[in-house]
């Protein structure tokens, strides 16, 4: 029973480590993308695909999913 709630607590860490590298690399990566003079419609989906996905991953650490 320990070792379950370990292997579950190790992969909440995960969830929270990867959604705030995600918010921030896709928030970077959409400043970047909209001070340039050419907009570049796919770098700014793949942008807030990420911020999207990190959002998810904050969710389901803060749900303990």
């Amino acid at each position: 029973m320990k070792d379950d709630h370990s292997q579950r607590r190790s992969r909440n860490i995960w969830h929270l480590v990867l959604g705030i590298l995600f918010i921030g690399y896709g928030s970077y990566r959409l400043y970047y993308r909209l001070l340039k003079v050419e907009k570049d419609t796919l770098g700014i989906i793949l942008a807030i695909g990420f911020i999207i996905f990190g959002i998810y991953d904050l969710y389901r650490y803060s749900k303990g999913v």
